[in-house]
């Protein structure tokens, strides 16, 4: 077993259905374990960096903690094959002609659109690479070039995507509405393509916003990726095309997640409970729906604190109002502790493609990706239309490396994290893997702690 800060440290790997393809142990006299699960990544490396930074500053901002010290902690760090879907879900931006030029300006050329389509299908092919996969793929291709106009070849693109996600009907009346997979599943195919042609703003950050912090406090070697930029210069079925594709891929990711968490993950805690008396989960991104999956379906009552780090689900997914798809974590008081909601408005990636992969209803009326908009991201707004009570006074607002934390056990925790999960360089540039700094591993500890 290695470790990272003095922590001792494995890791529990999975393939996609959840099946676990090692033996994870823990030392002998393990007080605390800690899981932490990645998100959107491609590979093992870019996962070890999460933890090893994330894991660092946790031990810098505890090291003198009294409680911490009593403590016997063990770490595990989850690898699940997720892809990049910063890459995935990014669409193509058409260089418009300029006049003088084959076109009037502000035109989109027929063999431009083309392109786009077919290079939004490319990027699908990093996620959707089975046999049987990559045979849709090639269907969708072939129906490129009628899209523009032909209603009933729209159809066939959306009925070839519902294949690919649910090749043999298995999960009919399993989808839902807090993300629209209900709506993908069962609507109008025509509907639906044509309610994809939807532009995007070119940003969500609020001006009112605290400024970015100086570029020293960022972890060295930490890649923070690229925005989700979302269509721009797009025109009609090439819109269309790249946003469901963002849609499909989305939803491919979260189904993994959702696996891995519930047939992997959620038994592996079981077994381990027996050997430790507290256990704590955090989760980046689609780790965040992984983790909470495991902390729903898991039987153990040894949870303690569940830590949501820029978590890629619907800001609804706890709510009972909205029939939440993790309602029952909080109905059956699964943590004992302190649940923790990052949010962060220079999260791109989920502050924009999440809401824009949901947003197939045709629905334009709500506030972007805002709370107020019915498909928000857990990661940009927190946790939305709880049941009085169930969130902790309200709003709460991360604190600097020795603040004092309000945390009440059972009780959801949104931490509103502008302040530090930005990117240092440019607040313009997408923070959605900005988790390892020193303040989210201060408010991990005293969940820790609690």
């Amino acid at each position: 077993m290695n470790n990272i800060a003095g922590i001792p440290y494995t890791e529990a790997n999975f393939d996609q259905d959840g099946k676990l393809l090692n033996d994870p142990q823990l030392p002998e006299g393990t007080t605390d374990l800690i899981v932490i699960s990645h998100g959107w990544l491609n590979d093992r490396a870019a996962a070890e960096r999460l933890y090893t930074d994330l894991m660092t500053n946790f031990a810098k901002v505890t090291q003198g903690d009294r409680i911490i010290k009593q403590r016997k902690l063990a770490l595990i760090g989850v690898l699940w094959p997720s892809k990049q879907l910063d890459l995935a879900m990014t669409q193509p931006t058409i260089t418009k002609k300029q006049a003088g030029g084959a076109a009037s300006v502000g035109t989109v050329e027929p063999a431009e659109t083309q392109q786009a389509m077919n290079e939004a299908i490319e990027r699908a092919a990093t996620v959707f690479d089975e046999p049987s996969e990559l045979e849709q793929l090639e269907k969708l291709r072939s129906l490129t070039p009628q899209l523009e106009n032909d209603v009933e070849a729209q159809i066939e693109f959306i009925e070839t995507l519902r294949k690919m996600l649910d090749p043999d009907g298995s999960l009919a009346g399993m989808q839902s509405s807090d993300d629209a997979s209900d709506k993908f599943f069962e609507g109008n195919p025509a509907d639906i393509f044509a309610n994809a042609n939807l532009a995007a703003p070119a940003s969500t950050a609020d001006s009112s916003l605290p400024e970015a912090p100086a570029a020293g406090d960022r972890a060295v070697g930490e890649e923070s990726g690229q925005a989700a930029s979302l269509a721009s210069g797009l025109s009609g079925a090439a819109n269309s095309v790249a946003n469901l594709l963002n849609l499909t891929t989305y939803f491919k990711m979260k189904m993994r997640a959702g696996t891995v968490g519930s047939k992997g993950l959620a038994p592996l805690i079981d077994r381990l409970a027996a050997h430790v008396e507290r256990i704590h989960l955090a989760g980046h991104s689609f780790g965040g729906r992984l983790v909470t999956a495991a902390a729903t379906d898991s039987k153990t009552p040894k949870l303690h604190s569940l830590s949501l780090l820029q978590a890629a689900f619907s800001h609804n997914g706890f709510s009972r109002s909205r029939n939440g798809f993790f309602r029952k974590l909080v109905d059956a008081r699964r943590v004992l502790g302190p649940v923790l909601i990052t949010h962060s408005k220079f999260d791109r990636s989920v502050g924009l493609a999440y809401p824009a992969a949901s947003r197939i209803n045709g629905d334009k009326t709500q506030a972007f990706g805002g709370a107020d908009d019915e498909f928000g991201g857990i990661g940009s707004n927190g946790a939305q239309h709880m049941d009085e009570g169930e969130i902790f006074d309200g709003a709460q607002t991360m604190l600097e490396v020795g603040g004092a934390y309000q945390l009440k056990g059972a009780k959801l925790h949104n931490l509103e994290s502008s302040a530090f999960i930005v990117d240092p360089a440019d607040s313009r540039r997408d923070a959605h893997g900005f988790v390892f700094v020193p303040q989210v591993a201060w408010a991990i500890s005293r969940a820790v702690i609690f």
